[in-house]
């Protein structure tokens, strides 16, 4: 997917969906607290070019290992309450049909008490429909 403002970093990539208030993430490999906190910074970053208005994220960890780190899966945690805090309605997490990355992130997104809806897809472009239904 072609994103706006793309931060690339070895361990993946962010940016913005072109046209709307979207944030997407991409990440590989082993991820270390330090990945998971800037990527938070960069999303945060990119969210202020929404102004106060809805937006939405949409994370791909298709391609990342496990979480097996209590470090890096706290700080997956602060990531979506810091999303939350900053205005995020919903994530959209592209699962590709793994029971385990499914049962992770929404292991992260239950610790972290975020109020936002959340669920998962197998593509992107089914995760965009559902975001246009909720008008992000």
């Amino acid at each position: 997917m072609e994103l706006l403002n793309t931060i690339n970093a070895p361990e993946g990539y962010c940016g913005i969906v072109p046209g709307r208030n979207i944030l997407y993430s991409s990440g590989v490999g082993d991820w270390k607290p330090e990945y998971v906190e800037a990527l938070t910074k960069n999303l945060l970053e990119l969210a202020k070019s929404f102004g106060h208005a809805d937006f939405a994220y949409i994370a791909d960890p298709t391609r990342m290992n496990p979480i097996i780190r209590k470090d890096t899966s706290a700080a997956f945690v602060e990531l979506h309450v810091a999303l939350e805090n900053a205005g995020c309605k919903a994530i959209a997490f592209l699962d590709g049909n793994t029971a385990a990355m499914k049962l992770q992130s929404q292991k992260h997104q239950n610790l972290s008490d975020a109020k936002m809806q959340v669920l998962h897809f197998r593509t992107s472009s089914e995760a965009l429909e559902w975001l246009e239904k909720m008008n992000i």
